[in-house]
């Protein structure tokens, strides 16, 4: 079963389950313990319609996806859920701290059958090379102390600086996502002023998993995949995932994991 990266290049915004009763506030899927998560019938979806607007592929689009609406032949690729690694935090004047958790990250070794790491799972670690045992770091406004120096490799894909990756205990996690998440207001407006006179008819806001997120996922084949070189190689590389990609957001950049 083959195992990919998926690194968020801008804003990604997957709605949640509970977008409608919300109100005017639009969040992020995540699971019932908080964890953001991408469906694996999100990905499934976007990479076909991604497959569907290509000419190189479009022949390729039943095999691998299924029939369409009016039948229901099943496809011959299989996609699994998108499960975080890395979550980054923008620290003003020092740029961006990648997150993570020994949930996430054995997580991660257990779906590429490695071994867990032997993580404390009150202990917050670090991999800056001039860092001191026992220091602190304020990552924004939350003060990290007694950090220890992780020296062994952590998996992460090309992108993701080794000298500013930070390990947290399992339940502070969450505070960490929150704390990253891009939060945009926007408005929609009249074409005519009401009789108030106002052009803003609403107001709303939107979550978005943050640029820099890093995901993996697996996918596997059943039966017969016609030309798996093309799929592969349609795989891997940019695509548009989620909601609002009119304005930007759902830029993602697929790549297989090899090395740490």
């Amino acid at each position: 079963m083959p195992n990919a990266w998926l690194v968020c290049l801008s804003p990604v915004h997957i709605g949640g389950a509970d977008s409608e009763s919300r109100g005017n506030n639009n969040p992020v899927f995540r699971l019932p313990d908080r964890t953001p998560a991408i469906p694996g019938s999100s990905l499934r979806g976007a990479l076909r319609e991604d497959a569907e607007g290509k000419d190189a592929y479009r022949g390729h689009v039943k095999n691998w996806f299924g029939g369409p609406t009016e039948d229901i032949s099943p496809g011959r690729i299989s996609l699994g859920w998108g499960w975080p690694v890395w979550w980054p935090v923008h620290v003003l004047g020092y740029g961006n701290w990648w997150v993570s958790c020994p949930a996430w990250l054995n997580r991660f070794q257990q779906l590429n059958h490695g071994s867990p790491f032997n993580f404390a799972l009150d202990q917050v670690y670090m991999t800056h090379p001039e860092l001191a045992a026992g220091s602190s770091l304020y990552l924004r406004w939350l003060r990290l102390t007694n950090i220890q120096k992780w020296t062994e490799v952590l998996p992460a894909p090309e992108g993701v600086d080794p000298d500013c990756r930070i390990v947290v205990p399992n339940h502070c996690i969450n505070l960490i996502v929150d704390m990253g998440l891009v939060r945009q207001p926007r408005v929609s407006l009249r074409d005519e002023p009401d009789a108030k006179g106002n052009l803003v008819e609403n107001l709303f806001a939107v979550e978005g998993y943050p640029p820099g997120a890093v995901f993996m996922f697996s996918w596997t084949v059943r039966q017969k995949v016609e030309h798996l070189d093309q799929w592969q190689s349609f795989l891997q590389g940019d695509h548009s995932l989620g909601g609002l990609w009119s304005v930007g957001y759902g830029n993602v950049r697929i790549t297989n994991i090899g090395g740490a």
